[in-house]
């Protein structure tokens, strides 16, 4: 469960970096994008680790 959440956290984290250079600002709609997208790859990679 821990690796989830480290896999979470660095793709929320690599979000925001790729969305702050594209737009040169952190706005509200980015950030909850990348948390949505954070939690989606999150549930997708703990569904992928116990099927497999």
């Amino acid at each position: 469960m821990i690796q989830v959440l480290v896999f979470i956290f660095t793709i929320f984290v690599g979000w925001l970096i790729f969305d702050f250079v594209k737009h040169k600002k952190l706005q509200k709609e980015n950030v909850l994008t990348a948390l949505i997208s954070a939690i989606v790859a999150g549930v997708a990679y703990y569904v992928l680790y116990w099927v497999f």
